[in-house]
Formats: C-alpha cells, sequence, structure tokens
C-alpha cells in the first residue's frame, strides 16, 4: 500500500468514508476498493486527489494561481461556461496547460492572467460594473440569489488573486533590501 493510500485510509478511518468520497468527489465505494486495493480504475487520479485534499500538494493554474492538485482536476471536468472565471478555465485546461490531462483543442488560446502595472494602459476596475454584470448573469441563467452569490464570491477569488500578486511583483526582494540597509550602515 502506497503512502497516499495509507493517508486515504487515516483519513477515512477518523472522519468516515462517505465525508472522504465527498471531499474527493467520488463515492464511499470508491474509497473503499482504494483502502482494499481493490479499485478498478485510473489509480494516477485517485492519487491526484488524495494528494491535493491530504497531503497539501499544489500546483501553479495559470488562472487561478496556487491551487491544489485535487481542485485542478475538479476545474479540468468543468463544462460549465456561463461564468467567466469557469469560461477562462475551460479554455485553459484544453489549451496546452502542464497539469491538464484533457486533450488540446486548437481552436483555444491559452488564457494567461497578466497584471499590467503599466498606469497608463492600465484598465480601472469597477466595483458597481461588476457588480451590474454578475446580477444580470444570475438573473439570465435563472439562479436568482444563490448563484449571485457565488458569482460575487468567485469575482472576490479572482480579485484577492491579483491584488496580492500586485503585492508580491511591488516588494522588494530579501537581498536587495539588505543590501540597502547594509550601505545606509556605513
Amino acid at each position: 500500500m502506497n503512502k497516499w493510500q495509507h493517508i486515504l485510509k487515516e483519513q477515512a478511518a477518523a472522519h468516515g468514508q462517505e465525508h472522504v468520497g465527498k471531499e474527493l468527489g467520488v463515492s464511499k465505494t470508491v474509497v473503499s476498493q482504494l483502502i482494499n486495493d481493490k479499485y478498478p480504475g485510473d489509480l494516477k487520479r485517485m492519487q491526484k486527489l488524495v494528494e491535493g485534499a491530504y497531503m497539501n500538494r499544489m500546483v501553479h493554474c495559470p488562472i487561478l494561481g496556487d491551487i491544489a492538485l485535487h481542485q485542478c482536476d475538479k476545474h479540468q471536468g468543468n463544462t460549465s461556461t456561463s461564468n467567466p472565471i469557469r469560461l477562462r478555465l475551460y479554455r485553459a485546461c484544453r489549451s496546452g496547460c502542464d497539469h491538464s490531462v484533457l486533450p488540446i483543442k486548437k481552436q483555444f488560446k491559452r488564457i494567461a492572467m497578466t497584471v499590467n502595472t503599466d498606469a497608463t494602459a492600465a484598465k480601472r476596475y469597477s466595483a458597481d460594473a461588476v457588480y451590474s454584470r454578475l446580477e444580470r448573469q444570475s438573473v439570465t441563467d435563472g439562479g436568482g440569489l444563490r448563484q449571485l452569490c457565488e458569482l460575487l464570491k468567485q469575482e472576490l477569488k479572482a480579485m484577492e488573486l491579483r491584488y496580492n500578486r500586485l503585492l508580491t511583483q511591488g516588494q522588494p526582494s530579501a537581498a536587495s533590501s539588505n543590501l540597502t540597509r547594509s550601505e545606509n550602515e556605513k
């Protein structure tokens, strides 16, 4: 039994096979088969799910940044394109992302999330415009208030990624700040 299977077994013993299955996006039967070394399916995929959920294995998504490996697998199965972020994920997963197991579709161009730090060319963010767009999208899709909340949550996560990326781009490296301190002490 591999390390990831031992961890899966521990989690199932602690939380139950049904809970672990829901967390991984598989049935409790699959969890049982994995624990008992009787799973006939794709073990590499199951290993990725367990490593992402319980072993903190991360990958860099071109759209969302660093995400858990099992979340990457979940996004690859996405077929909904009614949401702007899901659309970008759909295209990125099918256009040659290093972590995707899906076949490449030639009609998609890889969409990379870039942050423009040039103040003159930067597009201003309008919270009112975004809220209006998400509200219209929720009404059009018939999702109501629950879908609107989910869309707003996803928009906030995207904003968090952009904001944090800007913060990390603007910070000087530790080596250069130490050099500056030593020069000031002279």
